[in-house]
C-alpha cells in the first residue's frame, strides 16, 4: 500500500510535553478519525503535519502521488467565515486560491472560472456558484471552503472539528461528500471530531489522541 504521511517520532511541548514520541503511518486514500479530550494535542497534531508549527523533535514526510505536486488542504477548527462584510460569492472564493495562474493582470479567465465552477461541483454547489457566501447556511459556507482547498488538487484534506457549528443534516450532507471525496478521487482525509457516534462509520480507522499518545484503533466497531 502507498503511503501519503509518515509521523516518526514526534515529540512537542512547552512547559509541559504535548505529544509524546508519535509514530503514525497513513496510507494513501484512508480516511482516518483523530479523537480525544480537550487539550489532548490534536490541533497541535494536525498543525505539526501541515508544516504550522515544528516538533521538538522527529519529523513529518509528506509523500509525492506518483508523481503529482503534493497538496494538502486544511480547514482549521470553527472556520465557517471568511472574515469579510461585503457580497462575495462561493466562486470567488474558490478562484482565490488559483491566484497564480491568473496571469499578469490577475483577471480570472474561462479556463480559471471553470476549474473553481468544478472544484464547486464536487461539494454539490455549483449551482449557488453565484450567491452571496455571507447569507449562506454554516453547512454551505464550509463545503464552500473545501472546494477551495480542492481547486488546487489537493490529495490530502484535513479538517479540525468541520461539524462545529451547522446542524444534523448539513453534518450528515458534509460527510457524505466527503465520502464520496474519498471513494471516488482517492484523497486521504484526516479529521479531528468529537462527534464519533454520529461520523464513525465513515472511518477507516480511529486514532485516539490521550496523555500525549496517540493510540490506533482499526476496529471502529469498538466504539
Amino acid at each position: 500500500m502507498e503511503k501519503s504521511i509518515v509521523l516518526e517520532n514526534l515529540n512537542f511541548g512547552y512547559d509541559k510535553k504535548i505529544l509524546n514520541n508519535i509514530n503514525l503511518e497513513i496510507t494513501r486514500g484512508e480516511f482516518i478519525g483523530i479523537v480525544g479530550p480537550n487539550g489532548a494535542g490534536k490541533s497541535t497534531l494536525l498543525k505539526i503535519i501541515i508544516g504550522q508549527l515544528k516538533p521538538n523533535s522527529g519529523r513529518v514526510k509528506i509523500l509525492e502521488n506518483n508523481g503529482k505536486d503534493k497538496s494538502i488542504g486544511y480547514l482549521k477548527q470553527m472556520n465557517i467565515e471568511v472574515g469579510v462584510s461585503f457580497p462575495i460569492t462561493p466562486l470567488e472564493i474558490v478562484m482565490l486560491n488559483l491566484y497564480n495562474q491568473m496571469g499578469l493582470m490577475k483577471v480570472p479567465n474561462k479556463k480559471i472560472k471553470n476549474m473553481a465552477l468544478n472544484a464547486l461541483s464536487m461539494v454539490n454547489l455549483q449551482e449557488k456558484a453565484y450567491y452571496n457566501y455571507n447569507n449562506m447556511s454554516g453547512g454551505e459556507q464550509q463545503r464552500v471552503l473545501i472546494a477551495k482547498e480542492l481547486v488546487k488538487n489537493s490529495n490530502i484534506l484535513i479538517f479540525d472539528e468541520p461539524t462545529a457549528g451547522i446542524d444534523q443534516d448539513s453534518k450528515e450532507l458534509l460527510f457524505n461528500i466527503l465520502d464520496h471525496l474519498n471513494k471516488k478521487h482517492n484523497i486521504t482525509i484526516i479529521i479531528v471530531t468529537h462527534e464519533l457516534e454520529f461520523s464513525k462509520k465513515y472511518f477507516n480507522r480511529i486514532l485516539k489522541l490521550e496523555n500525549g499518545e496517540l493510540k490506533d484503533y482499526s476496529e471502529v466497531n469498538i466504539w
